[in-house]
């Protein structure tokens, strides 16, 4: 009973970073200066333990413009970035980079240059601040889809998207995985469905279960608490109702890609190559990021092996636009520049040159997941 209250206490301590795959605003920077001087200390010393290594492959393909990216890190990471150092894929192309514990505002952090690169703020923001005529730019992805359920109580039946129309709903319209169908089919969410928003994961489990609310959309970070808790229940999960919607994309700033395409396509490399490896070693990543992360291993365990915790590196062009058109319907743009095409900042292409050279480079690791991502990247950005 006492470990069951320790890993509880946990989870709430890291409920803000995953949840902002479902576009949670973004308020408040807090950054760790000896966490983050811990980070570029091991940094430097993997990169020094396979120098030899990098430095053959460097010769053969393209130097970055910054051979140092710092990278924006939520409460559950990301594994990419983690396999990437711990199997010296960085070293590999050159790169360094130095992750800084950020649990809230890696936007504004991205914005103002403390960080290069945000991957856990979702795609409703990244979206909305580009519109808008913010220096931001999509270069990737981190979840394609987050471990994101719907909760409600132990008796409530669920019969779709439809069963929250009349409804009382902890969250906000923002969740295009749940809410697109609906408007596609002619409702009016925003008037049809009455939703509670500014509600920590916390408290929306305690409102589930008091009966003040119907249902409740959860971050990925709860999958423990959620399924040890009774007198609730997963009615479904957002990748459940939209497959591939867009959990979180990557991005930086536009002025920075801009100078440093070289870097961006090399950071990708790496991350592929990461993917390629998750794709046969998702078990072992769960010890990674438990040391990662300095969490409790059920707590990993309880999203990252869950099958609808989906990570993909790609831009998946398509279906941002398709988040886009309906933050247009439900009013999600907000002082649109129209000097601003989303289209443009989205880098689909580099990242296409990313993925040809990974395959080129490293196909013959794993030859079925690199012909899987040329397809995956066909279908969802041309």
């Amino acid at each position: 009973m006492k470990k069951k209250f320790v890993i509880a206490g946990l989870v709430l301590g890291m409920a803000v970073a995953v949840s902002a795959c479902g576009a949670k605003s973004e308020t408040k920077e807090s950054t760790t200066a000896a966490a983050s001087q811990e980070e570029g200390t091991k940094a430097a010393e993997s990169k020094e333990a396979s120098s030899e290594k990098a430095e053959v492959d460097i010769k053969t393909g393209d130097k970055p413009e910054s051979a140092t990216i710092t990278f924006a890190q939520g409460a559950s990471g990301n594994v990419l970035v983690s396999i990437a150092k711990a199997q010296g894929y960085f070293d590999a192309v050159g790169l360094t980079v130095n992750e800084i514990p950020l649990d809230d505002g890696q936007l504004q952090a991205v914005s103002t240059g403390q960080v290069d690169i945000a991957s856990n703020s979702g795609t409703w923001t990244p979206i909305k601040m580009i519109a808008a005529g913010d220096d931001m730019a999509i270069i990737g992805g981190n979840m394609l889809t987050g471990c994101m359920p719907v909760i409600a109580k132990e008796e409530t039946e669920y019969k779709g998207p439809e069963s929250f129309l009349g409804k009382k709903m902890a969250g906000s319209v923002s969740q295009y995985a749940l809410y697109h169908t609906l408007e596609e089919e002619g409702h009016d969410v925003k008037k049809e469905i009455t939703f509670v928003d500014g509600m920590s994961d916390a408290d929306k489990i305690q409102a589930v279960l008091k009966g003040e609310i119907d249902y409740a959309t959860m971050g990925t970070n709860m999958m423990y608490q959620i399924l040890n808790t009774k007198g609730i229940k997963i009615v479904t999960f957002c990748s459940d109702e939209t497959p591939n919607y867009s959990c979180c994309r990557m991005v930086a700033r536009e002025s920075w890609v801009q100078k440093n395409p070289t870097t961006v396509k090399l950071l990708n490399e790496a991350l592929i190559r990461a993917q390629a490896y998750f794709s046969t070693h998702r078990e072992e990543t769960v010890d990674l990021m438990v040391k990662q992360l300095g969490a409790n291993k059920e707590y990993v365990e309880a999203y990252l092996l869950n099958e609808h915790y989906r990570i993909n590196p790609d831009t998946l062009k398509n279906t941002v636009m398709d988040n886009y058109k309906y933050m247009e319907k439900v009013g999600g743009i907000e002082n649109q520049d129209s000097s601003v095409n989303l289209e443009d900042r989205i880098y689909a292409q580099l990242y296409k040159e990313a993925l040809d050279e990974a395959q080129q480079k490293w196909g013959s690791e794993n030859p079925e997941f690199y012909e899987e991502a040329q397809k995956f990247f066909t279908e969802h950005n041309t």
